[in-house]
């Protein structure tokens, strides 16, 4: 009886992190976000796939670097940071990915977008996703250059506890993502078990 309450527990909690908790990416993995070296953001964007809840850390030498999202993609291809949406600059940025649409993000310091200090997030609904663990999209389609994005607060997310991540595509750092049902049954599960 004892082995089955464990095992109960043990998946109920897998369950748990498995689906409550969203993927942490560090842009540009090992490499960071940098004007420096040949580093290709549309080429490591492109290997992953971003869903609603995953998030996206930068980080950088704050005294050399700092991350503007942008509205649009003509704003994005023109490296302009002139009226951006969110500007981050403490080196160690975390962004929680809340809405699917393509997001912009570059350097706004003379010269950095344009040697290609810049990437486009393309971010799916998780239905969308082919698999729970989402590590390699299909082509990304174009947006159009009209193409608006969401206003909401530029506060960023604290950083995750887990700076350097254990894969090139992603951390074990979570962050949470809005699972309610999932969570309030685990947590049901717990009670049951401890009772």
């Amino acid at each position: 009886m004892a082995f089955a309450k464990n095992s109960m527990l043990f998946f109920m909690v897998m369950a748990l992190f498995g689906v409550c908790f969203g993927t942490v990416y560090k842009v540009g993995d090992s490499n960071g976000w940098t004007d420096k070296g040949s580093v290709s953001y549309k080429g490591w964007a492109s290997t992953k796939t971003f869903v609603v809840g995953d998030t996206i850390v930068f980080e950088y030498n704050a005294k050399e670097q700092n991350v503007v999202q942008v509205k649009t993609l003509t704003e994005f291809n023109g490296c302009n940071s002139k009226a951006p949406l969110s500007a981050y600059n403490s080196g160690n940025d975390a962004v929680e990915l809340k809405k699917a649409g393509h997001f912009f993000y570059i350097c706004g310091l003379p010269g950095h977008c344009e040697a290609g200090q810049k990437v486009d997030i393309r971010v799916l609904e998780p239905s969308q996703a082919s698999s729970p663990s989402h590590s390699s999209p299909g082509p990304s389609p174009a947006p159009s250059s009209n193409h608006s994005h969401h206003n909401e607060s530029s506060a960023p997310v604290p950083s995750p506890s887990a700076k350097a991540p254990t894969s090139p595509n992603k951390s074990s750092a979570p962050s949470v993502k809005s699972s309610r049902g999932l969570f309030m049954l685990v947590v049901m599960g717990v009670l049951a078990y401890i009772a």
